[in-house]
């Protein structure tokens, strides 16, 4: 028994799109792996911090806080962290804390936050 030539081109001719296919499938696999490692790669070499960099919070900061009593003396370190969870560099506090310090802190009169290049200073109700 013979096969038909049209067979064997049809054939021929499947083989060919399954391997085109593939190539394909490669290339976007390899494109895909690329970019992972080129955007991280690309915001390393920017100065620091970079959204999505691997130091991508190194740079950022931290939160300076100080609160004055009544008299304008300053009230003795308080455990922030067990008033907010963690103060975390990456989280704008400027809008929140300072009244939550008021709130919270016994005999606080001014309360000011840093962060970064930022400041905010309130005066307790």
């Amino acid at each position: 028994m013979s096969s038909s030539p049209g067979a064997s081109d049809e054939a021929a001719a499947m083989t060919r799109v399954r391997a085109r296919s593939d190539r394909i499938g490669t290339i976007v696999i390899l494109l895909v792996v690329l970019v992972q490692f080129a955007v991280p790669a690309i915001a390393l070499l920017l100065p620091p911090p970079q959204k999505f960099g691997f130091q991508m919070y190194s740079g950022a900061g931290g939160v300076a806080v100080t609160i004055f009593d009544a008299d304008g003396d300053p009230i003795e370190p308080v455990d922030i962290d067990e008033l907010v969870g963690q103060l975390r560099p990456d989280i704008d506090w400027l809008p929140v804390l300072p009244e939550r310090l008021c709130q919270e802190v016994p005999g606080a009169d001014r309360v000011i936050v840093e962060q970064s290049a930022h400041e905010r200073s309130i005066t307790c109700d």
